[in-house]
């Protein structure tokens, strides 16, 4: 392993040590990321801080002024009070909601504006039913992961292993061919946080944001609102422009409609959320470029080999796991799913059984807030810590990948 390869490991693991501990502000750690990584030459010095104003940032800040109008018109408050009226208040049935909705949503819209978007309204749900926001937003975010299983389009490591597959000549996967690993992985995963991660959710008394503000409940800007953001979801859906630039254009319109004040705006953006991703993704760029991941991969895959194919596609799909929970998961789709196809060209499997197994497996990303989107999101609004992920997450990750490795062997093997 390289110097370069080494420092990268080195700040990686002061970085985890930091979060877990929460010693350092993560605006502090998020800024400070870049900068030691350009520092010591593990990234351009003029890129060092380009991930601030990637697209999921942006999509992101785009999505959260929408969402802070859905507060102060009153629109989420209606929304989550009907929801609750169906499904009661109990943190059961709002779990079970939660997972319906975001599941749905997340299968035909990328996972992580799917939980943007959910997000104000899973909140107002929290507060009308005196349920614990905590109790709800890490459900949302493994829903919307879990959800993104279902089709191709709904979460970015499958399109990026469509690429890899048509690279090297394979057949790629379809649409709806997800669909039968996806749905069912979504259905366990509902069961297992209305019944076990119920119990594991922390509990927290923390401020849940729009609950402690008052809704002007205009109808006319309700109705304005809800246009907009159905604006929103078909922009993205129908790819008319990219999903930042959807998330932006809802922006503004929710502030020249009235909706929302630009002070309001301004005052919504989650700032610690903003410098945590924007300083994550450079390192886990620099993991990746460095030879890091690569090093530790390939250590590991030769225990792999000559194994039964059950036994194979098994370890494929929790090496994958491993390593989605610490690198985002298109990096870490890119660095495995090349490995996962040579070890089952070798072993005399079915490509598309490794290539089904390690897209899936990136959305497995449950045991830390680092690997995806959703995770990130909802770590600050929810005020969960490193630990309450890891509590809550590692029985599903467990479970989800035991499922994985029967789905992909019963239809691939």
């Amino acid at each position: 392993m390289s110097f370069e390869a080494i420092l990268a490991c080195l700040i990686f693991a002061a970085t985890v040590i930091l979060l877990i501990s929460q010693k350092m502000n993560m605006v502090m750690l998020g800024a400070l990321i870049p900068a030691v990584l350009a520092t010591f030459g593990l990234i351009k010095p003029d890129s060092a801080y380009m991930e601030f104003g990637n697209t999921t940032v942006v999509f992101f800040m785009g999505l959260v002024v929408v969402g802070e109008a859905f507060f102060k018109t009153g629109l989420a408050g209606y929304i989550g009070g009907k929801i609750i009226g169906l499904l009661g208040r109990t943190e059961k049935g709002l779990i079970l909601g939660t997972g319906i909705v975001a599941g749905g949503l997340s299968a035909f819209l990328n996972d992580t504006g799917s939980t943007a978007c959910l997000m104000p309204i899973v909140s107002s749900m929290a507060e009308k039913a005196h349920v614990q926001k905590s109790k709800l937003l890490m459900a949302l975010a493994y829903f919307c992961s879990l959800g993104g299983t279902i089709t191709l389009v709904g979460t970015t490591p499958h399109i990026v292993a469509n690429g890899i597959l048509k690279e090297n000549n394979l057949r790629e996967l379809g649409f709806f061919e997800y669909t039968k690993v996806g749905l069912p992985l979504l259905i366990v995963g509902m069961l297992y946080m209305c019944f076990v991660g119920i119990k594991l959710l922390p509990a927290k008394d923390i401020e849940i944001k729009g609950g402690d503000r008052e809704s002007n409940n205009d109808p006319k800007k309700m109705i304005t609102v809800g246009v907009i953001f159905v604006g929103v979801l078909v922009a993205m859906a129908t790819n008319l422009v990219p999903m930042h630039v959807a998330g932006v254009f809802g922006a503004i319109l929710v502030v020249l409609t009235g909706c929302i004040s630009m002070e309001e705006a301004v005052k919504s953006f989650p700032v610690s959320t903003i410098f945590i991703i924007g300083g994550i993704f450079p390192l886990s760029k620099a993991l990746v470029s460095t030879g890091a991941a690569e090093f530790l991969v390939t250590k590991l895959s030769p225990m792999l080999q000559g194994m039964p194919p059950v036994i194979l596609l098994g370890g494929i799909t929790f090496l994958m796991l491993l390593a989605t929970q610490f690198f985002m998961n298109s990096s870490a789709t890119v660095l495995m799913l090349p490995i996962a196809l040579m070890l089952c060209e070798a072993a005399g499997i079915n490509p598309l059984a490794g290539a089904m197994a390690v897209s899936v497996s990136a959305s497995g990303v449950f045991t830390t807030p680092f690997g995806t989107g959703p995770n990130l999101l909802v770590w600050e609004a929810g005020g969960y810590t490193v630990q309450d992920y890891f509590k809550c997450g590692l029985p599903l990750c467990i479970i989800f990948g035991i499922v994985t490795t029967i789905l992909c062997a019963v239809f691939y093997l």
